[in-house]
């Protein structure tokens, strides 16, 4: 096995694990782009299969690789926004920096289904309170978009992402089964009130350009947050800010991109 995880993860916790164990600076504008990622691929043997341990950063590059190779993938995410979006649908995304320096969310697009995802709850214990709110984005999302039970959950006394682990849990799973959802019925559906697609882009289109104008020195997660608080398609504005004051997510961004 080629298994890739993230370098901010404890080591020690794979000590057994039996492969070719590669461990990964996981930054936007750093390892996930193709200068960098095809650089990595140069040096690597073809394995039968790849095993990625991370955020949703790591899961995009080991399933890149998995793509090149044709190898089995296996994700486990350690992150609530891996474990609730980019593990799930096989995503494959990569960025690019053109000679120009012009900075391109997404510049490779494709599908490379995981053989399998392995949700490990103790990963959650790992986290700083800061880092769960950056992952709660696709989390709210799924909430102000698609599911109003989901929102009353997340606005509720139970919902303590903090404390409650749980409660994190079960708001990652009821993520995940709303995005399954969106795939089995139309992922490309942009014409319905509730295409498929809205939802899941829901946001996205300002956040990757917000994305590129920070030049990638911003994570995913917040960017989708600041997306949120702009976007005239969101019609739950009022309780998508009560449930940041709620969760503490202090977050300013003007169109020229400062905070």
């Amino acid at each position: 096995d080629l298994i890739i995880v993230d370098n901010n993860l404890d080591i020690k916790r794979f000590k057994n694990l039996k492969g070719n164990l590669i461990t990964i600076d996981a930054k936007e504008c750093g390892i996930k782009t193709l200068l960098e990622i095809n650089k990595l691929l140069e040096n690597l043997k073809t394995s039968k299969r790849v095993v990625a341990v991370g955020g949703g950063l790591i899961i995009n590059i080991s399933a890149y690789i998995a793509e090149k190779f044709k190898s089995d993938f296996i994700s486990f995410p350690t992150t609530p926004l891996a474990m609730s979006d980019a593990s799930i649908g096989g995503k494959v995304r990569v960025n690019d920096i053109t000679s120009d320096g012009a900075h391109i969310k997404h510049a490779h697009k494709s599908f490379y289904e995981p053989n399998d995802i392995f949700i490990d709850k103790s990963f959650l214990e790992t986290l700083s309170n800061e880092q769960i709110k950056i992952s709660l984005a696709e989390i709210i999302k799924h909430g102000v978009y698609q599911s109003n039970d989901l929102l009353d959950f997340l606005l509720s006394e139970e919902f303590n992402p903090y404390l409650n682990k749980e409660s994190l849990l079960k708001a990652i799973l009821w993520t995940a089964d709303l995005k399954r959802i969106c795939l089995e019925i139309d992922p490309h559906d942009n014409t319905s009130i509730n295409g498929s697609n809205l939802i899941l882009r829901a946001a996205h289109d300002i956040s990757d350009k917000i994305e590129e104008e920070k030049q990638f020195k911003i994570d995913h997660g917040e960017a989708v947050l600041r997306a949120m608080l702009i976007d005239p398609n969101n019609k739950q504005m009022d309780l998508m800010i009560k449930l940041y004051k709620k969760l503490d997510i202090v977050l300013f961004y003007s169109q020229e991109g400062s905070e």
